[in-house]
């Protein structure tokens, strides 16, 4: 009997030139490197939580400056430092850790964009809810907490803010809300969409509506607003409770993606209800190319999921549901990908 090779299971990936008459051996770099992601992922927030990437100058930091810099045990930041190494968003020249460029840009809160807040709410609700993995991917059921405490839905609402802030912008601009005079809009967290749609047109007012303790938050947020005065804030369930009326333009931005089809269609037909004919409708969201995915909506399918049983959506699934409660499509528009905005009217 001929003994069979030890197979190693922690083995780097292959490097140097391939030989091009025979494949390179098989080894399980690639596997072992996704399924211990979590840890990686959670050394990540860690230190943006501890203000690692902060407290990293342009020519480095040793293991014991970082310590004292972010109230750490040595051989902890030494840890944390090392498997951000791995990743490649911090670099190490054998005794001082610093920053990638693009870690330099994005986590150092120096720089053109600063995208901590959504390591955030990873971290703080993300991250246990994919816990139950199983369960959502199996049921189709969310499984996030039906309750978020302040400082969850502080996080939650930041970072969607983050991520919508540049589709927000290309919404006021895309769309002419000239003719209208009263905007409402739906799930509007903290006014990421109805603030610079409010700052572009000065002659309009609107009702942002979301669930009380979003509101809470929003009110906050929108408080020292020079259009404040123009922004009544609702706390109210849009499947429940009723809907204000008097609006002739509706957004709904980045919320059908929460839903499942059969509610996403309860939705529209209660929208029908409280609309005036003529009235439109914006829907603004992650539209599923079937052919190419883009990055985000791959994400987005199981953290909306994980939220609360949601997809993202084809643009004909849409305007399906459209067709079935009350309104007519009139235009479906880019946005930053891969959201667009699909236009509809209210059926007279």
């Amino acid at each position: 009997m001929v003994d069979q090779p030890v197979r190693r299971v922690f083995v780097p990936p292959q490097s140097g030139d391939p030989n091009p008459d025979q494949p390179p051996p098989l080894n399980p770099a690639r596997i072992t490197g996704v399924a211990s992601g979590f840890m990686t992922a959670k050394a990540l927030f860690v230190a943006a939580e501890v203000g690692l990437f902060a407290a990293l100058p342009d020519d480095g930091a040793t293991a014991e400056t970082i310590a004292q810099r972010c109230q750490l045990p040595v051989r902890s930041a030494r840890a944390i430092a090392d498997l951000l190494v791995a990743t490649g968003l911090v670099e190490h020249d054998g005794e001082r850790y610093r920053n990638a460029p693009d870690t330099e840009a994005f986590l150092a809160g120096r720089g053109p964009l600063d995208m901590r807040a959504m390591l955030r709410y990873w971290d703080l609700v993300s991250y246990p809810t994919w816990t139950r993995a199983s369960t959502a991917f199996r049921t189709r059921q969310g499984v996030r907490a039906e309750q978020l405490s302040e400082e969850q839905t502080r996080a939650y609402e930041s970072s969607v803010a983050l991520v919508t802030a540049e589709t927000a912008a290309d919404l006021a601009e895309a769309y002419d809300f000239g003719p209208h005079t009263r905007l409402l809009d739906v799930g509007g967290g903290i006014g990421t969409f109805a603030k610079p749609i409010l700052r572009a047109y000065p002659r309009l007012t609107a009702t942002l509506l979301d669930l009380p303790d979003v509101v809470d938050v929003a009110r906050a947020e929108v408080a020292a607003d020079a259009f404040a005065d123009r922004l009544d804030l609702v706390a109210a369930d849009v499947f429940v409770d009723p809907l204000p009326a008097g609006h002739d333009v509706v957004v709904v931005a980045n919320f059908l993606h929460l839903f499942s089809p059969e509610r996403n269609l309860e939705l529209l037909a209660r929208l029908a209800e409280v609309v005036a004919p003529g009235g439109r409708l914006l829907l603004v969201d992650w539209f599923r190319d079937p052919a190419a995915p883009h990055p985000a909506t791959r994400l987005g399918s199981g953290e909306f999921l994980m939220i609360s049983g949601g997809d993202t959506y084809e643009a004909s699934d849409v305007t399906g549901w459209l067709d079935q409660t009350g309104w007519t499509p009139v235009e479906h528009l880019p946005l930053a990908a891969p959201a667009g905005l699909i236009v509809a009217e209210r059926v007279g």
